[in-house]
């Protein structure tokens, strides 16, 4: 059952721009615990990312993605940074 209108976050970790530093990566890691999820970019379709989690991996669409990755934090996931 839905509640209200979504967050939609206004940046994830893929946005480019000033102050972005993790844009080029192959793919971004959630964490909280023992628990993960990774996001990763569509390399042969911009509309699509690919989402792993429990094992699982989903194909959702970008808009998707950016959803998930608002929920993982309102939920106490961080972003795990990569040296680049």
């Amino acid at each position: 059952m839905a509640t209200g209108r979504e967050k939609y976050p206004e940046k994830c970790p893929w946005d480019f721009g000033p102050n972005q530093n993790q844009s080029d990566q192959s793919n971004w890691v959630m964490k909280n615990g023992e628990d993960f999820v990774i996001f990763a970019k569509n390399k042969d379709n911009s509309n699509y990312f690919y989402v792993t989690q429990k094992q699982t991996l989903k194909s959702i669409l970008a808009y998707e993605a950016r959803l998930i990755f608002q929920k993982l934090l309102d939920k106490g996931y961080k972003l795990e940074s990569h040296p680049s």
